[in-house]
């Protein structure tokens, strides 16, 4: 990492460390209207990296409980609009045959109706070997009996593909197809080797990495196709679906000089064609790595694409800020809106919804008074923020997930870790809330 860079992160941690300045956009107020909070988790795991879908009064949410230094997969099941859920299944069918890391959750989605449901739930497992043979992998098992029993698990690509792989996100269309956006190193050995010859010395930094787009079809078959090259290593990808069948995909960029801002692109025709990227703001954030805080995305009924990103501004002390843009043609998006949080210390891992009222639902997490903890917001179709509202209790909470309930409420999950916690192998939870959006 460079000096400039160096000196930038240490200003920025001083900053947070000390709230130095850091101006507080939004006053704290209590949660919105919401049930009690729920605890979902396997007994003595390290439950966490929660992800959740819904589709009328059905809901799932998925996670990784590890235990013995054995990860696997888990999934729950509401039948109820997320006001009581089942009590865990496993997923995957061989043991330790998961993993996951806070940017690289399991996703999870609903397609078909009533008693026909069938959930597909994507994993991603990282190969603890060298880079030289690394070969990273994402797969897939699917539910025809309401989150009971899981086939077997498959691979989503080529299990001969070497490289890192991962950071997936997922949707699912009206025709019960489920659309999947995932970063890809396959050819990193390719393009690390003609980098070196091109440049007579040995290539440094990150693998290269790519952006890429699946549609996985209700009987199992997958067709991929490249959406760019050259993205940022470890930050979360975003998909979304429009009423039409569009598909939208963003993601964080590597731009000249090692610029890390989010790009979009989107396709017409099923996934099989994307468009050049797009650059959703010119925030200019020079790092030489990777922020591992990838941007959320929805697209509403009128076909308006809502982006949420977290970056780093440099208004006096460098600080970590989160921003909102929309566009109604993914050609061109509006001028980035700061989202008003509850701290000012480090806010990152935004999620989003769209509510009834053609607006949006903002959840991110953010210390506050010395505390990580899960915030929320909302923004009215004019594009008003109200204030951010904390959800979370006195425990250490972070990266939450959120999907909208039914026609009035959305359901929030994140990780929750007692504050006496001394390690990462200590066990956490998988707390939720649900929360009114009505008028």
């Amino acid at each position: 990492m460079g000096t400039k860079n160096r000196s930038v992160l240490m200003m920025l941690g001083i900053a947070l460390a000390l709230h130095a300045t850091a101006s507080i956009r939004g006053q704290s107020t209590p949660a919105p209207p919401s049930a009690p909070l729920q605890t979902l988790g396997v007994a003595g795991a390290v439950n966490s990296t929660p992800s959740m879908a819904a589709a009328g009064r059905t809901a799932a949410a998925v996670w990784t409980a590890a235990r013995g230094g054995s990860t696997d997969l888990y999934l729950a099941v509401s039948n109820d609009g997320g006001a009581t859920f089942s009590a865990p299944r496993r997923v995957n069918d061989r043991d330790g045959d998961a993993g996951a890391t806070n940017e690289q959750p399991p996703r999870v989605v609903i397609s078909g109706s009533g008693n026909s449901r069938t959930l597909t739930v994507v994993w991603s497992k990282r190969d603890p070997g060298p880079q030289q043979t690394r070969r990273d992998i994402i797969q897939m098992a699917r539910s025809t009996d309401g989150g009971r029993t899981f086939s077997p698990a498959r691979f989503t690509h080529n299990p001969a593909f070497r490289g890192a792989r991962g950071w997936e996100s997922l949707a699912v269309s009206g025709d019960g197809a489920a659309h999947m956006v995932w970063l890809d190193g396959r050819d990193a050995d390719r393009k690390m080797a003609e980098a070196a010859a091109h440049s007579g010395m040995a290539y440094k930094g990150q693998p290269p990495q790519d952006v890429y787009y699946a549609t996985i079809a209700p009987d199992g078959g997958i067709v991929e196709s490249l959406i760019a090259t050259g993205v940022c290593f470890c930050c979360k990808t975003a998909v979304a679906i429009d009423t039409r069948g569009a598909v939208y995909a963003a993601w964080r960029h590597v731009f000249p000089g090692s610029i890390r801002d989010i790009a979009f692109a989107k396709s017409t025709d099923g996934g099989r064609h994307f468009t050049p990227l797009v650059r959703v703001s010119e925030d200019k954030w020079e790092l030489n790595g990777c922020p591992e805080d990838g941007p959320a995305m929805a697209v509403d009924q009128t076909g308006v694409i809502h982006l949420a990103w977290a970056t780093v501004i440099g208004d006096g002390e460098p600080q970590k800020a989160l921003f909102y843009a929309t566009s109604r043609d993914g050609k061109t998006f509006t001028a980035r809106a700061r989202v008003p949080t509850a701290g000012a210390t480090n806010p990152g891992h935004p999620q989003l919804t769209v509510t009834p009222d053609g607006g949006v639902a903002i959840v991110w997490d953010e210390i506050v008074d010395g505390v990580r903890r899960v915030s929320f917001s909302r923004v009215s179709l004019a594009g008003a923020f109200r204030p951010p509202q904390t959800l979370s209790g006195n425990e250490s909470s972070s990266h939450p997930v959120m999907v909208a309930s039914g026609a009035s409420e959305v359901l929030v999950a994140w990780t929750s870790r007692l504050l006496t916690s001394k390690t990462a192998a200590d066990p956490s939870q998988i707390r939720l809330r649900r929360v009114s959006v009505g008028p």
